[in-house]
């Protein structure tokens, strides 16, 4: 298993011109990764990853460090995951692709979480009375 740093994963996804900003989340980023933690990034490219790119990014990273991989196209990136992306380690990229994904997780939280907390408290309450 080869260590990960932040300095090989980016030589790994600088080699792949589509992707414009790469991010790493977790406990990677954290510093709180486990012998079998899997590898969180993120990744912001030309057009949304299809599943063959998807696909041979997972497996070039895999066989690079022997983890799994969790890989997350940034454009498809919902709360409250792109939050926690957005807390992780920049590894490279576009300042303005990361500013643009900053004000829209801002706008969210302001936006869509208020409502997403109220209908997973009515759902729980709901299932809390069917008990």
């Amino acid at each position: 298993m080869t260590t990960v740093t932040p300095d090989k994963l980016s030589a790994i996804l600088q080699r792949h011109d589509e992707i414009r900003l790469a991010m790493l989340f977790g406990s990677h980023a954290t510093g709180t990764a486990r012998p079998d933690s899997d590898i969180d990034i993120a990744v912001w490219a030309d057009s949304a990853l299809d599943v063959e790119t998807r696909i041979a990014l997972i497996e070039e990273l895999a066989l690079a460090f022997g983890r799994p991989i969790d890989l997350i196209d940034l454009r498809r990136a919902g709360e409250p995951l792109l939050g926690e992306i957005l807390n992780g380690k920049r590894l490279f990229g576009d300042p303005d692709i990361y500013a643009s994904l900053l004000s829209r997780h801002l706008l969210d939280v302001a936006d869509f979480v208020p409502l997403q907390r109220r209908i997973l408290t009515a759902r729980r309450d709901a299932w809390l009375r069917s008990s």
